[in-house]
């Protein structure tokens, strides 16, 4: 069983988009499984970044399938977003690959 959750979570694809929401003043980050059986993870890890290709930070987990970023956000910036799946087993995570990423300008 063990076997089957590992390899189910590393071939999850993710597909991650973002909306802007002006008057709460946010950007919503949701992602949906594309690919593969979601069922077994434990949760998702959703990192940000100011360019594309590096310098993602971790921005939290959730369980749902969205995660909103109302901190530290600047007018004018992209703000761009990635997301993978994970489960834990015996105090060892294992991660899907990451989405696609989504990008919003900050207005």
């Amino acid at each position: 069983a063990k076997d089957y959750v590992v390899t189910a979570t590393e071939a999850l694809k993710l597909s991650a988009s973002t909306k802007l929401y002006m008057k709460s003043n946010k950007i919503r980050v949701s992602w949906k499984v594309k690919e593969g059986d979601a069922s077994a993870i434990d949760g998702y890890q959703v990192y940000k970044s100011t360019k594309a290709q590096k310098n993602y930070k971790f921005m939290g987990k959730t369980k749902k399938n969205y995660m909103d970023n109302k901190k530290n956000l600047k007018k004018g910036t992209r703000y761009f977003y990635k997301v993978r799946a994970y489960v834990e087993i015996d105090g060892q995570k294992y991660y899907s690959a990451s989405s696609n990423k989504g990008n919003r300008i900050y207005k």
